[in-house]
């Protein structure tokens, strides 16, 4: 017989699978370039401070999925603000739309994080979405006009 925690536990993994995909996808569009290793290991550093916070909390499987999900997440954050040059005149709005939408979904799962695995988050669900929906809207506004980058680039490799 199939437990109502067990479902509960099933579907909320598999929702996890879904962001494991929506994070690879999104650090895959922010591109490599410019690499910034300093930033890499900026956000490898709060990733681990995160992980190490959530610990105590997580159990099972939790443990793993959590850190895998957090070093993803810190993966996508560093791509999207390595972008951001403001150094040398290399950035533009859409950069910044994907620098603060990466950022907003850090603190928006944080706080779920926080709220699920350590103790609640008053106001958490005001927090979350809040940050959750102003974070999708800056990913998105960071594709308009696109093709920004690569005259860009292409500018500068004919200086």
């Amino acid at each position: 017989m199939v437990t109502l925690p067990l479902v509960i536990f099933v579907l909320y993994e598999c929702r996890l699978r879904n962001w494991y995909v929506l994070q690879i996808l999104y650090s895959w569009a922010f591109g490599l370039r410019p690499f910034s290793a300093r930033l890499g290991v900026f956000w490898t550093a709060v990733a681990t401070t995160v992980y190490w916070y959530l610990y105590p909390g997580l159990s099972g499987i939790m443990t793993y999925l959590v850190m895998l999900y957090i070093a993803l997440l810190a993966t996508t954050a560093w791509r999207a603000i390595a972008r951001v040059q403001f150094f040398g005149d290399l950035w533009t709005w859409t950069k910044l739309c994907a620098f603060a939408g990466s950022l907003l979904f850090v603190v928006s799962d944080f706080v779920i994080a926080v709220d699920k695995f350590r103790h609640p988050v008053p106001y958490s669900h005001q927090i979350i979405m809040l940050t959750y929906y102003a974070a999708q809207l800056g990913i998105a506004l960071s594709v308009v006009d696109s093709q920004v980058d690569a005259l860009l680039e292409n500018s500068a490799a004919m200086e």
